[in-house]
């Protein structure tokens, strides 16, 4: 018998014979409790039995922190559990002149993201459990849950809710993110989650995405449940202005390629580059495609079901190395519904760069956000964000703060709305400046 499985039995018998000693409080030894020899033999035996069982379980498996996560593995089987906590203080100066506000300071604490993941594999199958105590009244909604299979040879299938792959920006997990948070403009265009299936392929230089879902932003929707249309209508009932709600379409395909020119895929899982990394390239594009029934409102509050497509596209490029990173992207949408026809456009192009022999890293970005003419506005909006990040223990515990100056007037455009995520509050006076200061932890 091992050294390990004797220890084992050893503790287990100790155990068993404390609390065996607790059920005969009031006996003084074994002989005193009326027991025959052969019944405290029995039970004896019955506890070896159950320590040595218990020794079997310990060494069939194992537990602990791998300095990522913590994890539980055993019989082909893996689970990890993890988490994310960002808190932030947002202050946000605007104009006590506009419509939408009273005040021209807005400042206040905010725990953006508060997340719970599972995941794991067994022999055949791997999964994905997210959720988020929204910051926002703190209720708990899933975000991502899918299972994956291996196809062997570079392919793999996986079914569920998850992110379509469409912006590289949105596909980038928002605990590796450059700034305190995404760009206004990926805040638009991104494509949230849906519920479907995909196929990927990878291979040393390429990697594709496929996937037939429920439509952009379509989380934790019921079947039956009908896309909306949100229309904007003038003074004598024509549509000005027209967006896309929640809820499922008729069908839904996406599509996402990257070819890959130098470094490893792993380099492209955030957008900071260590400072002895070398140098990596990556450009990708991608297609989207959704239509059917859409249910929505006429000009006089009726409910009406209106015919409706949505194509959306994009290109973005990736380099990075020696602590230094650069990222740009164009996206475009058109939105046809009930003889509303309109193409909006959107770019991002950030940059940052490592401070040598230290631990912190600035970082640049614009954004903008060009709607159609046809549109009630067609101003574009621009954003300006800059800022720094210091790395305590890299994106496990990290400080970020920046600076957001929305250059523009947010009713240019129905486009544009307040989101208090990033820090944004609709007003219709140019100029709004937000800071933003945030701490994150990983576990």
């Amino acid at each position: 018998m091992s050294q390990t499985k004797c220890l084992s039995l050893f503790a287990g018998v100790a155990a068993s014979l404390g609390a065996a000693s607790v059920t005969l409080a009031d006996s003084q030894s074994w002989t005193e409790s009326g027991l025959s020899t052969d019944e405290v033999r029995a039970i004896v035996s019955e506890m070896l039995s159950d320590a040595d069982n218990r020794s079997s379980l310990l060494q069939s498996g194992s537990a602990g922190h791998d300095g990522s996560n913590f994890f539980l593995a055993g019989n082909g089987f893996m689970l990890t559990v993890g988490g994310q906590i960002q808190f932030r203080y947002v202050a946000n100066f605007g104009d006590d002149d506009s419509t939408f506000r009273s005040d021209s300071f807005e400042p206040g604490f905010q725990t953006r993201r508060t997340k719970l993941e599972f995941a794991g594999h067994t022999d055949e199958f791997g999964f994905f459990v997210q959720g988020d105590f929204g910051f926002a009244g703190g209720g708990f909604v899933l975000q991502d849950a899918w299972v994956s299979h291996d196809i062997d040879n570079g392919w793999e299938v996986r079914w569920g809710q998850f992110k379509a792959p469409f912006l590289r920006e949105e596909l980038v997990n928002s605990k590796h993110q450059l700034a305190a948070d995404r760009s206004f403009a990926n805040e638009i265009f991104n494509q949230g989650r849906s519920q479907g299936i995909e196929i990927n392929f990878e291979d040393d230089d390429w990697r594709f995405a496929a996937a037939f879902t429920d439509g952009f932003t379509s989380a934790n929707s019921d079947f039956p449940a009908n896309k909306g249309v949100v229309f904007v209508f003038d003074g004598v009932g024509d549509v000005i202005g027209g967006a896309l709600s929640g809820g499922e379409s008729d069908y839904a395909f996406t599509a996402r390629g990257e070819w890959k020119w130098a470094g490893n895929w792993s380099d492209f899982d955030d957008f900071t580059a260590a400072p002895d990394q070398e140098y990596s390239g990556l450009i990708g594009a991608a297609f989207h495609w959704e239509g059917g029934d859409a249910a929505s409102v006429d000009f006089l509050g009726a409910p009406i079901m209106v015919d409706y497509n949505m194509y959306s596209w994009t290109v973005d490029v990736s380099a990075e190395g020696n602590g230094w990173n650069a990222f740009a992207a164009y996206m475009g949408s058109t939105f046809d519904a009930d003889d509303f026809d309109v193409t909006d456009h959107g770019f991002v192009v950030q940059g940052g760069f490592l401070i040598p022999d230290s631990d912190w890293e600035i970082f640049a970005r614009w954004d903008a956000i060009i709607p159609d003419g046809d549109r009630a506005g067609d101003d574009t909006f621009n954003t300006l964000t800059c800022g720094a990040n210091y790395y305590i223990s890299g994106h496990a515990a990290k400080f970020t703060c920046d600076v957001a100056w929305h250059l523009d007037e947010g009713t240019s455009t129905d486009l544009v709305g307040s989101n208090t995520g990033i820090g944004y509050l609709l007003e219709d006076e140019d100029g709004q400046v937000v800071v933003r200061g945030q701490f994150q932890l990983l576990f």
